[in-house]
């Protein structure tokens, strides 16, 4: 089933670690759209090609689990694959490893640092299950993912996590809300004329609260796309901390799960809901060592 995957050998930069060296969140998504695009442009599927038929890709729902967040210039082997349409709706896996025999840390030799041991890692260390749809540009409605439109696409029918997307509420009665409104900015705006799907994601990190995203890092990661916000769109983003022990001497060491909304306030609709799982920085990433 390899040759059904597409791989790509992947170095962390520097644009995409926070202040202890270690990848953040947001760089984890980043990293999934752009080997989707990578992937669908090797058999003619990206989002420029399929614009030049009237069509265009859409994200709909996605569920990953992180295990370890790499360190800069940690070297990694990013696998995606396309599972077979079902209906509507086209599946996408994804699995970051780090190379086998590659350099972990690898900070130690491009700073010229001590060798150490390299630990080596049979299973990844992050895993994604995706479900994406074709939209008609002119009509809005999904089109039909037939035989024709994917062309000679290989596609790989295993799962890198269990294909079961968790259904939740945004709760009611929990007193801990923050509430954030804001508008997207033209930045936002991607090749479909609306508010690119990492954006949400950036939207729910950017309004965490500190102390949360203080001491931890995202271990699962649960998203649904509803409907696209434009630009000049009045949003509010709101985050439900369901069990924030805060307060309690061990509470570094506890997951503090989140559910997060956006609603375009004009009429109410919400527009993208997520939800989250946080854990103590210390057990997410390794410490990065210079001597």
């Amino acid at each position: 089933m390899a040759e059904r995957k597409f791989n790509f050998l992947y170095t962390v930069p520097s644009s995409a670690i926070d202040g202890i060296c270690g990848m953040t969140p947001f760089s984890f998504m980043c990293l999934a759209q752009d080997l989707a695009s990578y992937h669908y442009g090797t058999g003619g599927l990206s989002i420029p090609h399929l614009q030049k038929r009237g069509m265009t890709w859409v994200l709909i729902k996605q569920h990953f689990e992180i295990d370890e967040y790499p360190l800069w210039l940690d070297e990694l082997t990013l696998s995606t694959w396309a599972k077979t349409p079902s209906g509507l709706l086209c599946p996408r896996n994804f699995s970051y490893s780090y190379v086998p025999g590659g350099k972990k840390a690898s900070i130690d030799a491009a700073l010229g640092i001590s060798d150490r041991q390299i630990p080596q890692r049979e299973t990844p260390f992050a895993r994604g299950v995706t479900t994406w749809m074709v939209l008609d540009m002119n009509t809005g409605k999904p089109v039909k993912p037939v035989p024709a439109l994917f062309g000679t696409l290989p596609f790989c029918e295993e799962d890198a996590l269990p294909p079961v997307f968790p259904r939740f509420a945004f709760p009611v009665g929990v007193q801990d809300i923050k509430q954030m409104p804001f508008s997207p900015v033209i930045t936002d705006i991607d090749m479909n004329d609306h508010v690119n799907n990492l954006n949400y994601v950036r939207w729910i990190l950017s309004f965490m609260p500190e102390h949360i995203y203080a001491a931890r890092r995202i271990s699962v990661l649960d998203t649904y796309f509803i409907a696209s916000a434009k630009l000049g769109d009045n949003l509010v983003c709101k985050t439900a901390v369901l069990a924030d022990n805060a307060g309690t001497e061990l509470a570094v060491n506890i997951p503090i799960e989140c559910v997060h909304s956006i609603i375009r306030v004009t009429d109410g609709a919400e527009l993208f809901r997520a939800r989250t799982i946080w854990k103590n920085t210390a057990e997410m990433c390794r410490e990065l060592q210079v001597e």
